[in-house]
């Protein structure tokens, strides 16, 4: 999940950075203000995709738990916090990912209310979310925000498509409800 989200995550927000910036490119990525703008965008849209990405691996396994879809999102959210956590927490989040864990459990709990959607419906949601946080002026990403939700519903797409031939759902269910959720990372400490 989180090798995958971070592929997307990074592909389309470098890709569209140097595409709006134009030749001047180059200049741009090596100005601090922008470098940490773009890491800012990269992160959140790490998070996002991430979050899409869970939706999605979360659809294809449930049939495969049967009568234990609840326990399978819990460790569907678990998932998520640790690929979230297995970083450090980036300097423009200061207090951590929480909201957005609690956002992708409660967005797993409405996922499986329904029947699984498909990855281009699914893509909907970071697209749109990746777009508010692009590190260019909204002047000049106006009428953008189609050309970016379009780009990431097509790689979460391609993400789909390499998980029906890679993912043996039946083994992949029985290993996480089988297996004892992981411990959480310590958080780190102020002290020496």
């Amino acid at each position: 999940m989180a090798e995958q989200s971070a592929f997307v995550a990074q592909k389309c927000t470098f890709e569209y950075a140097r595409a709006r910036a134009g030749l001047n490119w180059d200049k741009l990525f090596r100005e601090m203000a922008f470098r940490q703008a773009v890491e800012k965008s990269r992160w959140e849209a790490f998070c996002y995709v991430l979050s899409d990405i869970g939706i999605i691996l979360e659809g294809a396994l449930r049939p495969h738990a049967a009568e234990r879809e609840l326990e399978l999102a819990e460790r569907m959210g678990r998932l998520f916090e640790l690929c979230l956590l297995e970083h450090a927490i980036p300097d423009h989040r200061p207090e951590g990912w929480g909201d957005e864990i609690e956002a992708f459990k409660l967005r797993l709990a409405q996922a499986q209310l329904a029947a699984p959607r498909a990855p281009y419906d699914i893509g909907l949601t970071s697209g749109g979310r990746i777009y508010k946080v692009l590190p260019i002026h909204s002047n000049l990403t106006r009428f953008d925000r189609e050309l970016v939700t379009n780009n990431i519903r097509f790689a979460l797409c391609r993400f789909h498509e390499d998980m029906q031939r890679r993912l043996v759902p039946a083994a992949v269910v029985a290993d996480l409800l089988t297996s004892a959720p992981a411990a959480r990372p310590a958080a780190p400490s102020g002290e020496s």
